[in-house]
């Protein structure tokens, strides 16, 4: 400041009102940064009173969701869940057994690591995914005597997804009780039976407000289909 203010009692009104004015203005809720979890447990992104309810299903192993997220979902995010008009919800579509490994490290960490750790799944997702043919017959066995924590544990180290979840802080230890976890295996199963129930066919699909959408494939197609 060019002057100094000279008096306590003009310093004392000059913090009260700004003290009045933080009240009359409360901050706005940051919506970017709100998620909750739905009664059959995927998560939500932004207001839940949102007027577009957008739900996403989606695969970690699929091309175009990864090009959803990255270069689409940040515009969207952007203009419509950072402003309230439009949540996200992520339901699991699974294509094949590696994307239940994924599908199950992209819930560890807890609802607020969530979002974070799909889109680091689906940036290093060429890394680990072009080393599937490191899959041994060994992992490859667990998973045909339905042994799923086995085979996925099996995935998680040999395709190189150790070192990635612990770029978001995820230790082994922590990785190998996320993917042991019975309750959230029978969630992303489940979700990807209903997806399938409600005809969902491809990912990535989305539904908006309760429709289910042809050819949206951009925030540009998306945003023509909302309020």
């Amino acid at each position: 400041m060019s002057h100094m203010l000279k008096t306590g009692s003009i310093i004392l009104v000059g913090a009260m009102t700004l003290a009045a004015g933080s009240l009359a203005a409360p901050a706005k809720p940051s919506w970017l940064t709100t998620v909750s979890v739905t009664d059959k447990g995927a998560h939500v992104l932004g207001n839940p009173a949102a007027p577009n309810k957008v739900v996403e299903y989606l695969s970690y192993t699929c091309g175009h969701c990864a090009n959803f997220e990255l270069n689409e979902a940040p515009a969207f995010k952007t203009q419509y869940v950072a402003t309230g008009k439009a949540s996200l919800e992520i339901r699991n579509m699974l294509l094949n057994p590696i994307d239940l490994t994924a599908a199950m490290l992209a819930r560890c960490g807890g609802k607020g690591r969530f979002f974070g750790n799909q889109k680091h799944l689906f940036a290093t997702q060429s890394v680990w995914l072009g080393k599937a043919k490191n899959i041994s017959a060994a992992t490859q066995a667990h998973l045909k005597s339905e042994n799923y924590t086995a085979y996925m544990t099996g995935v998680y180290n040999e395709i190189g997804l150790a070192p990635i979840m612990q770029q978001r802080g995820i230790t082994p230890a922590q990785a190998k009780i996320c993917l042991a976890d019975k309750a959230a295996l029978k969630i992303v199963l489940d979700l990807t039976d209903g997806g399938a129930a409600a005809g969902v066919t491809g990912t990535p699909t989305f539904m908006i407000n309760g429709v289910l959408q042809d050819h949206v494939h951009s925030f540009a197609d998306l945003k023509a289909k909302m309020k």
